[in-house]
């Protein structure tokens, strides 16, 4: 049954990629790498950037359907993911995909921190719950 705010997280627009490749949903992803010094502090740092930060300005972004935290301790990658319809990406990137600029100079001035990238991707589920 469809709510009042079904229409910020069903993407109702696809794009055919090339022949045999659509999509329906775009990623905006911020990422760096963390350090191991100070017991992980950067790591820790970067995690309150997402909660402080990330979190509270992207909760009422029109379209929104998911972030997500990618942590590797291997290669100290800490990624950020907000996925999104097409048709609510082109509004965000309109508006620099805010907060991406207050999220930069935040991983910036986190000492241990290296690394900082942004990329933009489609994405899609290929097998999940309820998908076969």
């Amino acid at each position: 049954m469809a709510t009042a705010d079904s229409w910020k997280k069903v993407p109702l627009h696809s794009t055919q990629l090339c022949e045999g490749v659509a999509t329906n949903t775009m990623a905006r992803e911020w990422r760096c790498k963390w350090s191991e010094e100070n017991e992980k502090m950067s790591l820790t740092q970067c995690q309150k950037v997402l909660d402080n930060i990330i979190v509270p300005q992207l909760r009422e972004v029109h379209g929104l359907s998911s972030v997500q935290r990618v942590v590797c301790g291997d290669c100290q990658d800490f990624k950020v993911i907000c996925k999104m319809g097409l048709d609510a990406f082109d509004d965000w990137a309109s508006v620099n995909f805010s907060p991406e600029a207050e999220v930069i100079e935040a991983l910036l001035a986190i000492e241990g921190i290296s690394k900082i990238e942004t990329q933009t991707y489609s994405i899609m589920p290929v097998l999940s719950a309820g998908r076969h």
